[in-house]
């Protein structure tokens, strides 16, 4: 078995040539998963080199169309030899399958189906966009709590601010669930807001993520140390594809400020990970915490009180963080720029989950950022840095006044 990547006039084709079995099953499955990895959500699979296919290979196409046909996407086969066809019809499958005898008729459905442009095609610094404008409205900043007492690991029940999660749309920060002080106190780690769904990653040996969705009954309230939160529509969609698979989050932060009107905005991403950087706590900032003398991120203590990745993590899960950037710190007050780490322009929080399909189209962005954020499984939430890599997806742009 042989399987070729090639692109005939803007198509990315797989040709797959001699068996699929149980044999060559996982294989094939695996450059269906890459391709799909790489942002296509219409797959085409040239079957033409195809002599023999089993239940094997049956299972792995009507997986991958189930999951295509989720998303918006298409699984589409092309010239399926006549034996391979009637495992299709015998199936019963084939009525429910893209199947064209050969690229003119693939190309007259390409045709056909062909979605109307959404959004303009832009440049940044060689990365390919599409945006779509938005709103024109502002939207609002607000700080919960202070970083001041961070370094020194003294906070006490008397910084905790209390914060609704419906006036949250999107924020971040040192924050946790709970109603009482004393049961939560060890357990303030990084957390991330997402569209009033709150995750967070308590500062302890083992972490898992702690997370409530948001439903108007709920009434959750988080408790802040200290943090941001957003109120506000999107003022414009972006949607990339890095060509060289290595675009960071700082240059995605870049391209957003060349569309974003207010010197500080709000970003939301929701990506594929080429490799991530991210920080987290092992110890709760409180002051029951505090060492003697140093600082908790003194040279002396920093591995004893952060997780902080040599190399880059977690290639292929899904990225959904959001945080703020500033175009132009030396004209934010002392307060607004305290709240991003030293000499950075970003802050930025985001939950990592384990990776599946969304849609690529524009205009679903906000559904299938729902979605995701409520149906993948959530591995934890991490400060992200400048250069972690993403690899395709999408940024909201929300702009900010800071109150």
């Amino acid at each position: 078995m042989n399987i070729v990547r090639r692109k005939e006039i803007l198509l990315d084709i797989i040709e797959i040539q001699g068996r699929i079995d149980g044999l060559t099953a996982p294989a094939i499955k695996q450059v269906f998963a890459t391709a799909v990895n790489d942002g296509q959500r219409h797959l085409i699979i040239d079957f033409s080199g195809v002599s023999y296919m089993s239940s094997a290979g049956l299972r792995i196409i009507i997986e991958t169309h189930k999951s295509l046909s989720l998303i918006g996407g298409e699984l589409i086969l092309l010239s399926v030899p006549a034996t391979v066809a009637d495992v299709f019809r015998i199936s019963g499958i084939a009525s429910l399958l893209n199947i064209f005898p050969d690229m003119a008729s693939l190309r007259k459905h390409l045709n056909n189906a062909a979605e109307p442009e959404t959004g303009t095609k832009e440049e940044f610094e060689g990365l390919q966009l599409e945006v779509l404008k938005m709103s024109v409205k502002t939207g609002h900043l607000f700080r919960y709590g202070s970083p001041d007492k961070f370094m020194d690991s003294s906070y006490s029940a008397a910084d905790v601010y209390k914060a609704d999660l419906e006036e949250i749309d999107f924020g971040a920060g040192l924050s946790v669930l709970g109603d009482e002080y004393d049961d939560f106190s060890n357990l303030f780690g990084e957390s991330v807001v997402l569209h009033h769904h709150f995750f967070s990653y308590p500062a302890v040996k083992r972490p898992t993520v702690d997370y409530s969705y948001f439903s108007e009954e709920s009434g959750h309230k988080s408790n802040f140390l200290h943090g941001f939160g957003m109120q506000g529509k999107f003022s414009a969609l972006i949607h990339f594809e890095a060509a060289d698979k290595r675009v960071t989050l700082s240059k995605l932060a870049a391209a957003a400020g060349h569309i974003a009107s207010s010197n500080i905005f709000g970003i939301v991403i929701l990506a594929l990970s080429g490799g991530i950087l991210g920080m987290h706590l092992k110890k709760s900032p409180i002051l029951e915490n505090q060492p003697d003398t140093k600082k908790i991120l003194d040279p002396e203590l920093f591995h004893e009180w952060m997780s902080y990745p040599l190399e880059e993590e977690g290639i292929h899960k899904t990225v959904v963080g959001t945080g703020i950037v500033v175009r132009e710190p030396e004209k934010l007050d002392a307060l607004w720029r305290k709240q991003f780490p030293k000499d950075s322009n970003i802050h930025f929080h985001a939950a990592i989950f384990k990776n599946g399909l969304w849609s690529n189209n524009i205009n679903e962005f906000e559904k299938e950022l729902e979605r995701v954020i409520t149906n993948f499984e959530v591995e934890k939430v991490v400060h992200l840095l400048p250069a972690s890599v993403l690899v395709n997806g999408f940024i909201g742009i929300i702009n900010l006044d800071c109150f």
